[in-house]
């Protein structure tokens, strides 16, 4: 936690301004570090005579094991110890050591091309001009491919316009590594605060809040592409209406949009529609250090030759034309700037053979972020490590849903309605609410009975051609409570806020407390030796060390 007294402190793209409230930098030990940079100023939170109360009165409200209270000055320090040049020497050698880790920990870094690019992006904000009642739009997209820290460029971005702007929207299409929400959501969010959680385990700030969530199905956009394109299309939609009615002289906020790092085959197909959804002003390409892009992504696609159109739907048939569809063109293609930049990502090795603390995989990081969501009390710092699904969950309470008003639905295939209660029991399931497209997204209807069958199965949710789910939680599913006919699962938030869920929908997730990457299984320690760390969910392992053979022959008789 940083609180910024006199002067003002730079942190990756944010200015920490002096005020009496703390900002928490998450950095885990296997990320990079970012760079604390103090800067002079005349402004201050409290009065000098003041400084030194005030900093008791902050210790004494802690009882944190060590604080530092660094102080800003000009010109040499003097260190007056009562002795010789020898133990002054060794005084200032010990508190270098302190502020500055060993070069083993790798610092983030900014390319020396992002803040000219973000100057000549603002500089066009003073031309955006209000077209009768509604404003232009400031669009920001970067792409790229998987590791050229598309993710950190954007954090960078938003902060950076946040310390210019005072406000920023940030657009996640990233299905399998999000930044603010759980993995599977395409979300749209109104930034206040910056972004300085680097762990994936880090609680997201308050001040950011959440506009638009939608579920696309799974962790990849190749679970439902239509979907993904569609659900891109209403966030975008949700954003062009806040423009709308933006009041005041001022333009309003820009827009960050950051992409997933699928760029061959289905997925470059995507990226287009992402394209063609946003219409943005300024594309960041970032390029990896040793292998080029074979494809161009064109900022503005309308250049396309009748021979590459016909080639593209003979590669992908109807699934090019569903896409089409999704995300269809602007009637006004605005022009576009395609800038490319090489990547600063350092992922050699040899880099990697030197750190101390391993470099989580990919879905790793996205079971530490499932978990970081369901458990807000986790050690944003600590690597990933499964739990039994009874440790993992007893903190959580238990929400109940009347059934009468849910219906239940596969996004990646049909789902026969005898077998609901065995397929989403043990799941992590996305509590939604199905709107069209052209319904408003901020906008919760009244609710609605469904009821059950005449055969006692529960009805199924069906994904047409123009709806979208708005995701209002995501859940873990413990039971179906038949006789108080109601739907028992652990959420992280309120149960106030699913008044509003009328289907519950599971796509190609899957996540387990006591399983990282599907094989490592932590025990907690028991009385049986019998016990399975999947209970309730599953019963004890009453098959070990029967029917299994004898190991080896014998001429017992």
């Amino acid at each position: 936690d940083i609180r910024v007294v006199r002067g003002q402190a730079q942190v990756w793209g944010a200015r920490l301004q002096p005020s009496r409230a703390f900002q928490r930098i998450v950095a885990p030990a296997w990320g990079a570090l970012p760079r604390l940079r103090g800067e002079a100023s005349g402004t201050e939170a409290c009065a000098a005579a003041d400084e030194d109360t005030d900093v008791h009165e902050f210790l004494a409200q802690r009882s944190w094991p060590i604080v530092i209270c660094a102080r800003l000055v000009t010109g040499p320090i003097s260190v007056n110890i009562g002795a010789g040049d020898s133990q002054e020497t060794e005084l200032r050698e010990a508190l270098r050591a302190t502020f500055l880790l060993g070069e083993e920990r790798p610092r983030l870094c900014a390319h020396r091309s992002w803040p000219s690019l973000l100057q000549n992006f603002l500089a066009l904000r003073g031309n955006v001009t209000a077209e009768g009642s509604a404003w232009q739009r400031q669009v920001l997209l970067v792409v790229g491919a998987k590791n050229v820290g598309k993710s950190t460029c954007c954090r960078y971005l938003v902060n950076t316009l946040l310390s210019a702007v005072g406000e920023v929207f940030f657009l996640e299409t990233d299905l399998g590594q999000p930044e603010l929400t759980p993995p599977g959501l395409i979300s749209l969010h109104r930034i206040c605060a910056p972004l300085l959680n680097f762990s994936p385990a880090a609680q997201p700030d308050e001040r950011n809040k959440c506009l638009v969530s939608l579920f696309a199905g799974g962790t990849t956009p190749a679970v439902h592409p239509i979907l993904y394109a569609r659900s891109v299309r209403a966030a975008v939609d949700a954003y062009f209406e806040v423009c709308q009615k933006h009041p005041g002289p001022s333009p309003p906020p820009p827009l960050v949009v950051n992409s997933h790092g699928w760029l061959t085959g289905l997925g470059l197909e995507l990226v287009h529609a992402v394209l063609r959804a946003v219409r943005p002003q300024l594309v960041i390409r970032i390029r990896g250090n040793s292998v080029a892009l074979a494809e161009d992504l064109a900022a503005n696609d309308s250049g396309l030759t009748l021979k590459r159109k016909r080639s593209l739907l003979a590669r992908c048939g109807p699934l090019t034309q569903g896409l089409l569809e999704a995300s269809p063109r602007g009637e006004e293609e605005a022009p576009s700037v395609l800038v490319d930049v090489e990547s600063i990502a350092k992922s050699s090795s040899s880099e990697a053979k030197s750190r101390s603390v391993r470099q989580p995989l990919a879905g790793e990081l996205r079971w530490l972020r499932f978990a970081a969501y369901f458990r807000a009390d986790m050690d944003p710092c600590r690597p990933p490590m499964g739990s039994p699904l009874r440790s993992f969950f007893e903190p959580l309470p238990r929400t109940r849903l009347p059934l009468r008003r849910l219906s239940f639905g596969l996004v990646h295939g049909p789902l026969p309605p005898g077998e609901i209660e065995a397929t989403f029991t043990s799941t992590i399931v996305a509590l939604c609410r199905l709107r069209s497209i052209g319904a408003d997204l901020f906008v919760s209807e009244d609710d609605r009975e469904i009821g059950h069958h005449a055969d006692g199965t529960f009805p199924v949710a069906e994904l047409g051609e123009d709806v979208v789910a708005r995701c209002v939680a995501m859940a873990f599913v413990h039971a179906f409570d038949t006789t108080c006919n109601e739907l028992v699962v652990y959420v992280a938030g309120p149960p106030a806020s699913l008044e509003s869920v009328d289907s519950v929908l599971r796509g190609d997730i899957q996540w387990e407390p006591h399983s990282v990457r599907g094989q490592q299984v932590v025990v907690e320690h028991a009385t049986s030796l019998g016990a399975s760390p999947m209970q309730p969910f599953c019963s004890s392992w009453v098959l070990e060390g029967l029917a299994v053979g004898a190991r080896a022959p014998t001429t017992r008789t």
